[in-house]
């Protein structure tokens, strides 16, 4: 029997962290509505969570969503960022989908009709406006350095779901200011995790043996093109197993060595030979960064192990007069630091009441890190080689902690890639039934389902995958879901300890 939903479209307009203000349930002007999230690609090796995306199609004739048309009760209020939310109620009310405001676009057709079209962005793109760069850590758990650059760019804490990660980096820094997803990426594969976003616009990070654990070790759901399932399928669809074939895996083990506190920034226009141009008005302050790796710096330099925050008469002189002389006035400089793997933010105040100081000698001081000779590891399968031609995958982590963490990666991901894997999108109608409808609403990436798609589609399936990304499209109330799925097979079999008999399977990675 046929079974609709009611949903629910709602922009926080006011951004008061609720979605009951006077305009804020959009519904009524909704004419179609889609979202998505999960990996660009359903692999665990070349798929990267992306940011969730979320359109829809509003009836624009009042002219509400003209950001120009003050006479619209939302007027002034049409900005980025404000809280999205989509919500589905069956027998009880989900969130499928929850982000943020990017753009509502106003369209006109030539017969008049106005429509305007919103699109918001999930968690991660948020994220990703955000730059960051943190201070060098060193034996840091993956999970702990997720949560580093979250509260960098002050992601508050309620608002992600972190595991500690199971990789311990030996040493882990942004290389400079880089854009927050980067760092996030970097930390992820060096983990061979997955960062991804939650349903509510949490910010969720799995470790590798997140999906080892309850409940993703049982089946959620059995979606099957049997004569009568509990869960049919509209249509699947097979992806080239060829594209994610991999006989030759590289990795590499990159070492670092901390050198002794050394100068490794200098102000060169701080001296009294020619006369200093550095000057600071009584009372006044300036900043100043100081950065190293540099052009003076060695070629194999990478990052500052600890900055030392300057000292008078050591780092930094100044004096009344540009040519060094006149009243020595370097005891009425004050200055903080904040020290960043690759640079040091330096805010220097005067706090001489009467003299404008000279600055004749400014510099930094730390402990340099630098790259010692990678280590290269390579796994190779011959057989698969002569079946399919060499193809090469090349791991991009920065941080894997040893060369036999490198090594181990590089033997695990051999077994799984060197020989076809099916990888398929399903497609599901929500409407069909009360088991369909509650199925779409309840599904979320990194669940556990089961595809069978041996008798109509004569595909030869029939075993467990992975949920990786998830896409819901809303017309007129009908309402389908499609996912894309990984094998699960090629992450099961695991040794696990307490339950399986030793020589019973496989370790994991």
């Amino acid at each position: 029997m046929p079974v609709f939903a009611t949903y629910a479209l709602a922009v926080d307009w006011d951004n008061n962290g609720n979605f009951t203000g006077a305009q804020d349930d959009i519904t009524g002007d909704v004419l179609e509505v889609g979202c998505d999230a999960g990996r660009d690609y359903a692999s665990w090796l070349t798929g990267r969570a992306t940011a969730g995306l979320l359109t829809a199609k509003l009836d624009n004739d009042s002219g509400k969503y003209n950001s120009f048309n003050t006479a619209s009760p939302i007027t002034g209020l049409i900005k980025p960022r404000r809280p999205v939310r989509l919500q589905a109620t069956s027998v009880t009310t989900v969130t499928l989908w929850q982000g943020f405001l990017d753009t509502i676009e106003p369209e006109v057709s030539p017969g008049g009709v106005r429509i305007a079209m919103l699109r918001a962005i999930g968690s991660l793109g948020v994220v990703n406006q955000r730059q960051v760069s943190v201070a060098m850590k060193t034996s840091i758990l993956t999970g702990t350095a997720i949560g580093d650059v979250l509260d960098e760019i002050g992601w508050p804490a309620g608002d992600r779901t972190i595991d500690a990660g199971q990789t311990t980096m030996a040493r882990w820094f942004t290389g400079g200011t880089v854009q927050s997803l980067t760092a996030l990426h970097d930390i992820e594969e060096s983990e061979a995790g997955l960062v991804r976003e939650g349903k509510d616009a949490k910010i969720i990070f799995e470790d590798r043996h997140h999906r080892l654990k309850a409940p993703h070790t049982v089946s959620q759901a059995t979606y099957s093109d049997a004569a009568s399932p509990t869960i049919g399928y509209i249509q699947v669809q097979q992806q080239d197993p060829l594209r994610e074939i991999y006989n030759i895996i590289e990795a590499q083990f990159q070492k670092y060595t901390t050198g002794a506190l050394a100068i490794l920034w200098t102000h060169v226009e701080a001296t009294s030979s020619p006369a200093s141009v550095i000057s600071l008005a009584p009372g006044a302050s300036f900043t100043v960064w100081a950065s190293y790796p540099n052009p003076q710096s060695a070629a194999n330099a990478r990052a500052v192990d600890a900055w030392t925050t300057p000292v008078a008469s050591t780092d930094f002189l100044a004096n009344s007069a540009a040519d060094g002389t006149g009243t020595d006035l370097t005891a009425s400089i004050a200055v903080v630091a904040t020290k960043f793997d690759t640079a040091m933010k330096l805010v220097w105040t005067n706090n001489h009441a009467t003299s404008v100081a000279y600055f004749t000698l400014m510099q930094a001081r730390g402990t340099p890190v630098t790259a010692d000779d990678p280590v290269n590891i390579k796994s190779e399968d011959t057989t698969s080689q002569t079946a399919y031609g060499e193809r090469t995958y090349t791991n991009p982590a920065k941080f894997l902690p040893s060369s036999a963490q490198a090594r181990d990666w590089a033997d695990f991901t051999l077994s799984i890639y060197k020989d076809p894997i099916p990888v398929n999108r399903v497609s599901i109608v929500a409407n069909k039934d009360a088991a369909h409808m509650a199925e779409v609403l309840n599904r979320d990436v990194s669940d556990r389902v089961t595809l069978i798609a041996n008798n109509l589609s004569k595909l030869g399936i029939n075993e467990d995958f992975f949920v990786e990304h998830i896409s819901h499209r809303i017309v007129a109330r009908l309402h389908v879901m499609s996912v894309e799925l990984s094998p699960a097979s090629a992450y099961g079999g695991f040794w696990t300890l307490g339950l399986s008999a030793l020589g019973s399977a496989k370790l994991a990675y």
